[in-house]
């Protein structure tokens, strides 16, 4: 998209100039949005009008990114919305109206308080009228009434008897001729509450400033110009976020900030300060619909808070107001092809404190915990690749995935079984699985289109290694499943090939199982959320067979949001209005594949009860086997292993198996490694763009831990 900056430039140090934007935030916005894939162009908008709008049109924008203050007069900051509306372009932030009716504080009050929002008591003075009424409460607050920044509010805006107030007011108007608020002032905390549109809940986390009164030289806490400026005694300033203040002072906060939003309309971002009395009682004082997003702003302040970082948050404002404008976010410019061999990944559902059922995990809470079992991925994303004989450009999200069994699998078969709780969907060289009892080849996952490409790199790989294989002893049949990653993934180039399963088979390793959007999972979605690739495990301590080990590796592309249930709390019910603004997978439902190891020693028809036990752990996310969902689940052991038959081979074969009579534990570990390898698919992915600018958002960490305090009180 070509975005337009628009600003005033701080030029000097003075308080004429003190609502500017330094050029050290132009530059950093400029980079930010330019990291962001879009064409960016600045403009200083100060000057005058005709040149403004020549400067403007010659940018050409699709969207103005507004900074921009305005230098002159009460309605400064309304003058620059006005004129984008006139020259029909988008912009962020506020509209011409909301940005006069809030620079105007004595108005934006009286406009509240007639919604039933709490606000000071106060008056207006100006040099017509400045007679100051009787029946205010003192102390009193004196400032300007069209300013921000602080502007014209020092330690002595606090004036506790009517001779002070006199002569505040008279110095005062002298300077601020467009008007004071002489309003009661209201002892107690001073809070600001930020707000991203396109941020799941909107609001953020409350922000405190703290002050040491013993280096301000104040008797009140005020947050003035020169602190503001730091300009005077800065270091006595103290950020708090999120403030500590009780559960009903918060939520009487967040009410009330809420509303302000609301009654306001308040677009893309903004920012309520609140004073809250030392009883309780929150007070409305200002609503700032372009807050500063400096670094150390209190908005950028509270985004850090919740994980985000400067750029996230300028792409949330850039996304809330293309969404507002229905203008299509571009794919981005760059191509980039990986083979995903290392990399970082969100934190697990265990990492963030959500424990899964009572059972221990292994070491690494992975599949790998079964000794030998190694995994593998290799990762497709490309952005603008060309289709044959197609004006448009599209997007490429897809990968492999490769399990390999312990040990030569060909020469050394593992007992195997499996189960199909619902068979919309494929995986080949199940059915021999089920049929034979045994496992003799790594398991694949990809997509739907590349099943027939990764068997045949598997069958390369493996002539490669027994080139007798055919002719002289049988033939292999691979198991590959598949998920449907077409929401984000352009199946008609986006397939994988006989190559990159090699390449999936060859990083395969016992270290370090990478999650989330990654391998074959990094275009599948799940619960609406960017999912893909999860694992867990479970020990099981046995008195006569030791310890043993239950992991369990899901390629997760399954459930809708509103059901998805984490530690038995249906979080989903709250997180689906929160995230109306993403995209739905609409035309198909998904699936998911699951793959079970253990060194448990259990014969095929102990695996295929243990395969339909996975599907419990399904269910306890929010799985309901959707009509056209497959849920499809292998499993195997190491525990029981054979050489294939020959005919030169004994008759008959010995296998070891755990009695039923105390498989239950089996059954029980492989719930909960089911349940949490579910879940860890979620939370290890970040947020995934694709085809046709479809986004997946990541699930929000925080929002869920906050939704399962209060579940757990």
């Amino acid at each position: 998209m070509r975005i337009t900056i628009a600003y005033n430039l701080r030029s000097d140090d003075s308080e004429a100039t003190a609502e500017l934007i330094s050029a050290e935030d132009i530059d950093r916005i400029y980079k930010t949005i330019s990291s962001l894939q879009h064409t960016v162009t600045v403009v200083e908008v100060s000057g005058k009008p005709n040149e403004v709008i020549e400067r403007l049109l010659d940018s050409e924008p699709e969207l103005i990114f507004n900074l921009a203050e305005g230098t002159i007069g009460s309605s400064r900051e309304a003058f620059y919305p006005g004129l984008y509306e006139q020259m029909g372009v988008p912009f962020t932030g506020g509209n011409a109206s909301l940005l006069h009716l809030n620079l105007d504080k004595h108005l934006a009050k009286t406009v509240l308080a007639s919604r039933g929002i709490r606000v000071p008591q106060g008056v207006l003075l100006t040099p017509k009228d400045n007679i100051l009424p009787d029946g205010l409460n003192y102390p009193l607050i004196i400032k300007p009434n069209s300013e921000g920044s602080s502007i014209g509010i020092s330690q002595d805006s606090v004036v506790e008897t009517p001779e002070a107030a006199k002569k505040r007011i008279r110095e005062m108007l002298s300077h601020y001729p467009a008007g004071l608020v002489v309003e009661e002032f209201i002892t107690g905390r001073e809070l600001s509450v930020p707000f991203l549109e396109n941020y799941p809940g909107k609001i953020l986390d409350i922000v405190e400033h703290t002050f040491d009164l013993s280096k301000t030289g104040g008797k009140y806490n005020i947050y003035d110009y020169g602190l503001k400026q730091g300009t005077s005694a800065a270091d006595s300033v103290h950020v708090v976020c999120p403030a500590r203040i009780n559960a009903q002072e918060e939520k009487a906060v967040l009410e009330m900030a809420r509303q302000v939003f609301d009654i306001m309309t308040c677009p893309d971002l903004g920012r309520v300060d609140i004073r809250l009395h030392s009883n309780g009682q929150p007070y409305f004082i200002e609503l700032n619909p372009l807050p500063s997003l400096h670094p150390d702003a209190s908005l950028m302040m509270a985004a850090g808070t919740r994980g985000l970082e400067f750029r996230e948050v300028i792409r949330l404002i850039i996304r809330s107001a293309a969404r507002r404008y229905r203008i299509p976010l571009r794919q981005p410019r760059k191509s980039v092809t990986s083979d995903y061999r290392s990399g970082e990944q969100r934190p697990t559902a265990r990492e963030l404190g959500i424990q899964v059922g009572r059972l221990q995990p292994g070491i690494q809470n992975a599949i790998t915990d079964v000794k030998g079992v190694r995994v593998g991925h290799f990762t497709r994303i490309e952005d603008n690749v060309q289709l044959p004989r197609q004006m448009e450009a599209t997007s490429v999200r897809t990968g492999v995935t490769a399990i390999l069994p312990a040990g030569h699998a060909y020469t050394n078969r593992l007992v195997a079984g499996g189960f199909i709780l619902n068979g919309v969907g494929e995986m080949a060289g199940l059915t021999q699985v089920i049929e034979t009892g045994w496992l003799e080849t790594p398991v694949m996952l990809t997509n739907s289109h590349s099943v027939g490409r990764v068997h045949a790199g598997v069958i390369n790989q493996m002539i490669k290694k027994y080139p007798s294989l055919g002719t002289e002893t049988d033939v292999v049949l691979p198991v590959v499943g598949e998920a449907d990653d077409s929401f984000l993934n352009d199946v008609r180039v986006g397939s994988c090939s006989a190559q990159d399963a090699t390449r999936a088979m060859e990083a395969a390793t016992e270290k370090g199982c990478l999650q989330g959007s990654v391998g074959a999972g990094v275009g599948m979605t799940s619960f609406d959320f960017a999912g893909g690739i999860g694992t867990s495990s479970r020990i099981i301590d046995m008195p006569e067979g030791g310890g043993f080990t239950v992991g369990v590796l899901v390629l997760s592309n399954f459930g809708k949001m509103r059901n998805l249930t984490i530690d038995g709390a249906v979080v989903g019910k709250q997180l689906d209005s929160e995230f109306d603004y993403a995209g739905r997978r609409e035309m198909s439902e998904g699936s998911v594949i699951v793959v079970v190891a253990t060194d448990v020693p259990l014969i095929s028809s102990q695996l295929n009860r243990l395969s339909k036990r996975a599907a419990l752990g399904l269910g306890r996310t929010g799985s309901y086997a959707a009509s056209t969902s497959g849920e499809i689940i292998v499993a195997f052991s190491t525990g029981n292993r054979k050489p294939r038959p020959s005919p030169s081979g004994s008759n008959f074969i010995t296998l070891k198996c755990i009695s039923d009579y105390h498989i239950n534990l089996v059954y029980e570990a492989v719930v909960e490694a089911t349940e949490e390898a579910v879940l860890n698919a979620i939370f290890c992915s970040g947020g995934m763009s694709g085809r046709l600018q479809r986004w997946c958002p990541a699930i929000p960490h925080d929002r869920v831990l906050e939704i399962l305090h209060k579940r757990n009180g």
